[in-house]
């Protein structure tokens, strides 16, 4: 009923956004702006961005990290020479570190998974977060992917069962749950630009069987 009832302009709404983290609202259907944020093993609400508009953290020519106004680069201690908070993502909010993804996967126990997905959901509503971008089941099969500590498995199956009670877990206290990343992505190096070259026999059994399970099972 709403989408009929929308214009051509507000239906474009639908697949914008307002800001990083939030869809656009349409006042006029009463559709509110809804609030997104990562991730796959903790909620990550960045006030920088979140509450004050702030966007991704910047570099200057040389490479070097510029950072927000009002703060300095220089590392807290103890952080050695990783990157400091601000680099990406500002300043969060406190919240749980549950286990990464590939630690998870080493339980075999999608029941252990589901209660994980309700706690992170208690935590979603207490900031105020209607989607958690989670959870990440692209398959690990190379070190090149920098971010396969928040995968499961390179297993599709074992992937797919986990996901699903993830999902369930989320949905089973009214956070919705988004499945990510994009299939294939085998390099943290410019993985936005780089092309996945893959065996279709390959892409369909490995690497989208994951997907497929996890949507006929728990339907994110």
């Amino acid at each position: 009923m709403v989408v009929s009832a929308a214009t051509a302009a507000e239906k474009g709404l639908f697949l914008s956004g307002k800001g990083l983290w939030r869809t656009a609202p349409i006042e006029r259907l009463g559709v509110p702006s809804i609030l997104m944020t990562d991730g796959t093993h903790g909620v990550r609400y960045s006030e920088a961005q979140i509450d004050h508009g702030q966007s991704w953290g910047r570099r200057d020519v040389s490479g070097r990290a510029v950072p927000p106004s009002g703060q300095t680069d220089e590392h807290r201690p103890g952080e050695l020479n990783s990157a400091p908070e601000w680099l990406a993502f500002g300043q969060s909010r406190p919240a749980t570190c549950f286990p990464t993804g590939s630690s998870l996967s080493c339980s075999w126990d999608p029941e252990l998974v589901r209660r994980m997905g309700n706690a992170l959901a208690e935590e979603c509503h207490d900031m105020g977060v209607s989607v958690l971008l989670g959870p990440g089941i692209n398959i690990r099969r190379t070190p090149l992917a920098g971010r396969s500590y928040e995968y499961y498995s390179e297993d599709p199956l074992l992937t797919g069962e986990l996901a699903a009670a993830m999902v369930q877990g989320l949905q089973e206290k009214g956070i919705g749950a988004c499945l990510k990343h994009f299939a294939c992505n085998n390099s943290e190096f410019q993985r936005t630009k780089m092309d996945s070259v893959v065996d279709e026999r390959a892409l369909r059994e490995i690497y989208l069987a994951a997907f497929e399970h996890a949507i006929r099972k728990s339907d994110p």
